[in-house]
């Protein structure tokens, strides 16, 4: 009777353990290799392992119970470095302006010119003046008026044949001749200086009939104020 009661006893215990494994079982997820609880949390034994599944791999592995069998992930690639930005233009600066011309002002020049009258202007071995002469003491008139500041010196000459006195008188009458025709043509007498110096002075050849004709002439001498435009640096 008491055998009979410990076997019952034992069959119930086994079935009970055939039921209580059946509900562990039906908790566990799908594809999970290990026995959980009814609260989801694998069982493990007195030694702290977990209670694999009969169906367990090493592909079910988890790190909570075999953590050397579980891959380890891939380290996470390190971020690339954000290319350095492109340096910027280098822009030349402008060239400088050229430098402005120096300023132009008005200069006066003062210009020593002179007006000679050949023999040919006056009759042979007279100081009276032929009409060709007027040109040219005209345009000592013309001088005069466009500026009156201005004076004027008249030099007569002779080549060297005949006395030489008689030269310096000869060339003396002649200065004044011209004198007296730029006077009659408004020049103020005081403006003019004459002299006559013979046969001193020679331009040309004496001993030839155009070199003597060359040096029986009078010379006019006069200032000219010239104004010209000049660069005056800075």
């Amino acid at each position: 009777m008491n055998n009979l009661k410990s076997k019952s006893s034992l069959v119930v215990g086994i079935v009970m353990l055939g039921m209580s494994g059946t509900v562990v079982a039906q908790t566990l997820p799908a594809n999970y290799g290990y026995w959980v609880d009814s609260r989801g949390i694998i069982v493990k034994n007195s030694y702290g392992e977990c209670w694999r599944a009969g169906y367990w791999t090493p592909a079910l592995a988890v790190v909570e119970c075999d953590p050397s069998l579980v891959p380890k992930a891939a380290p996470m690639p390190e971020p690339e470095a954000a290319p350095a930005p492109a340096p910027a233009p280098v822009i030349a600066p402008p060239p400088p302006p050229p430098p402005a011309p120096p300023p132009e002002t008005w200069k006066t020049s003062i210009l020593e010119k002179q007006i000679r009258l050949e023999g040919a202007n006056f009759a042979t071995g007279s100081s009276r003046l032929l009409p060709g002469a007027s040109a040219k003491l005209d345009e000592v008139v013309n001088q005069s008026k466009d500026h009156p500041e201005i004076g004027f010196e008249v030099s007569g000459y002779t080549d060297s044949t005949g006395n030489a006195q008689s030269n310096v008188r000869l060339s003396q009458a002649r200065a004044d001749a011209v004198k007296n025709y730029l006077v009659g043509k408004g020049v103020a007498d005081s403006r003019i200086s004459t002299r006559g110096f013979g046969e001193e002075n020679p331009i040309a050849d004496n001993k030839t009939a155009e070199g003597r004709a060359t040096n029986r002439r009078v010379e006019i001498r006069y200032t000219d104020k010239e104004e010209i435009r000049v660069r005056v640096p800075q």
